[in-house]
């Protein structure tokens, strides 16, 4: 699973980033990129580059904010991948525009459903009480970019960009430094994470260990 979105903006361009999810929920970096500006030719140029090292295969997904650069770039590169929407965003979307934030939990609970049977009913409620919101959900949008129940292949139970936006959180008071020093920065903190985690991964077999050998 990639997850891909606008990273820092400053006032001399845009950090585009990707952030993956291993098997244990674990957040790592994927690729960071500096353009110009957020638009189809970054994009593209970011997932090609990208490509050079994530496979475009089936078992791809790829989850954003509703960018339509991000979804160009994607399909102009990415032919075999899949692209869904951020939950979270589309939520926050329509608290906003809609006004339908007393019942957007039964637009969650639909998104969240594993099977059509459980999808259907929750979104008949959730209709019946935001009736505009639901036809732009499901004719504008479609049901296969937001919901688990439709979607064709394994979403890997990830459903927002949450880890894309807790990395956009580490590097918010680094976004107006120079470029050269964003990098380095950026090189720096995860190099501090990583060794803390191997550090943490070695003490816990270490223990592990010790515990074998006392039985």
């Amino acid at each position: 699973m990639l997850e891909g979105r606008c990273g820092c903006q400053g006032n001399e361009g845009v950090l585009l980033s990707t952030v993956a999810q291993d098997q244990k929920n674990h957040v790592y970096p994927i690729a960071f990129c500096v353009v110009d500006k957020e638009n189809d030719a970054s994009w593209t140029f970011f997932f090609e580059k990208l490509k050079e090292i994530v496979v475009d295969e089936p078992d791809l997904c790829c989850i954003s904010d509703r960018h339509k650069s991000i979804a160009n770039g994607i399909v102009n590169v990415y032919n075999h991948a899949h692209h869904k929407y951020c939950t979270r965003h589309l939520g926050e979307n329509f608290c906003v525009n809609h006004h339908c934030g007393d019942s957007l939990y039964l637009y969650y609970n639909a998104a969240k459903a594993y099977s059509l049977e459980e999808f259907n009913n929750h979104f008949v409620e959730f209709k019946n009480k935001c009736p505009a919101t639901a036809i732009i959900l499901k004719h504008d949008i479609v049901f296969e970019k937001w919901s688990r129940a439709h979607f064709p292949r394994n979403r890997y139970d990830v459903m927002t960009t949450n880890i894309a936006e807790s990395l956009n959180a580490m590097l918010i008071d680094k976004r107006e430094y120079h470029v050269k020093s964003i990098f380095n920065l950026i090189a720096k903190r995860f190099g501090e994470l990583f060794r803390e985690r191997n550090a943490y991964i070695l003490k816990s077999m270490d223990n592990k260990m010790a515990s074998v050998a006392e039985k």
